[in-house]
């Protein structure tokens, strides 16, 4: 998949060495920033822990990628869209109604030559009031602070943007930051049956500290610098001929809107979402599942009428379906495997890979499967 262009800014990063000290994760499940999976409570446990920790490793190839997705989408190159990383977390449960929550996540995601690498980070806390509820029910709120960051974010080849056509673009300090509070329910309907569902909402910043791109510009190719305001220096990426003289040194500077940029509406914007979703577990024996379904709407600033001046529609949702098998190898330790499907990429999930260049390319189905282990102690 053409995850590219994730573009954001810088001073949101000095968040994220707060995050990689916050592996602290809900008591029932290590969630992920919109996980399909939230529930209140494990009705199922056998048993009370204070501690409980995750690792899992990520990945979609055209080995894993059994449906031919990719493929279906119109994806022939079989590293496009390639991605491996892992996720850990962990939760500990301060009194039966408050417990903190943390995962942090590395990705790895290829696209022809490029390797684009992205962290991601959440922090949460969970309360769950003393309500005179069924035995079977359960009612839970948390509140989350979570983002997604990159030193740098690469495509060399051609891309085509607002009628421009640049041959390669970089991207300096790409990141996101989303506070997001959810309700999340539970009831047990038996002792293999359990019915979950949550609702969201959060509010998202995207920010980019510059772009780099090369392009044509007075008849030469050009090394173009745009900064946050919008303003450009380049110079010569190779000599040139202009009017049948070779030009070795040329330097240019302006505003970006003579490539058709603007970085404050096309990379840097606010916005809104809302989550609705709902999940079954079936349990029997040592063995679980769990089918997810989550539905995100986002309302975005500006970006989404750019969206429509360059000839694209804007991506205002997407759908996931989830699911995820486990098995309890002993008391503390638990085996298991999920997937997800999305239906517009990572659009919500990694909201900077969103912007007034990538709408086109974003609708297009992406699938993940994990593996991982979960441990519970104290």
């Amino acid at each position: 998949m053409q995850l590219f262009f994730y573009h954001i800014g810088t001073h949101m990063k000095k968040n994220y060495a707060i995050w990689g000290l916050s592996l602290f994760t809900s008591t029932t499940v290590i969630a992920a920033p919109n996980d399909p999976f939230l529930t209140a409570k494990d009705f199922n446990a056998k048993h009370n822990v204070a501690l409980q920790m995750t690792f899992a490793i990520d990945a979609v190839n055209d080995t894993i990628d059994f449906l031919d997705m990719r493929q279906s989408e119109g994806i022939t190159d079989k590293s496009a869209g390639d991605y491996q990383g892992f996720h850990l977390g962990a939760s500990y449960q301060i009194n039966p109604q408050w417990s903190v929550e943390g995962t942090y996540w590395h990705r790895e995601i290829d696209y022809s030559q490029d390797t684009n690498k992205i962290d991601s980070g959440l922090i949460a806390a969970r309360y769950t009031p003393a309500l005179n509820l069924n035995k079977n029910d359960a009612l839970t709120f948390r509140a989350s602070l979570w983002g997604n960051t990159a030193n740098t974010l690469t495509k060399s080849t051609p891309t085509k943007v607002n009628q421009r056509t640049f041959q390669n673009v970089k991207v300096e300090d790409p990141q996101d930051l989303q506070l997001q509070l959810d309700g999340i329910f539970s009831r047990k309907l038996d002792p293999m049956n359990q019915l979950n569902a949550f609702v969201s909402v959060g509010y998202s910043k995207v920010e980019v500290s510059q772009l780099q791109v090369q392009a044509m510009q007075q008849g030469c190719l050009m090394n173009v610098n745009i900064n946050s305001n919008n303003q450009y220096t380049g110079n010569l990426a190779k000599p040139c001929q202009n009017g049948g003289i070779t030009v070795n040194d040329l330097a240019i500077s302006g505003n970006a809107n003579e490539f058709g940029l603007e970085i404050d509406k096309d990379l840097n914007y606010d916005s809104y979402f809302t989550n609705l979703g709902a999940s079954w577990n079936w349990r029997y024996q040592q063995f679980e599942s769990q089918i997810a379904y989550h539905y995100q709407r986002l309302w975005r600033k500006n970006i989404d009428d750019r969206v429509n001046q360059f000839g694209n529609s804007a991506i205002k949702d997407n759908h996931t379906l989830g699911m995820k098998f486990s098995y309890d190898f002993s008391p503390t330790i638990t085996g298991f495997v999920q997937g997800e499907i999305y239906q517009n990429n990572f659009v919500g999930y990694i909201p900077f890979v969103y912007n007034g260049v990538t709408a086109s390319r974003l609708e297009k189905r992406y699938g993940l499967a994990s593996i991982g282990l979960q441990a519970r102690m104290f």
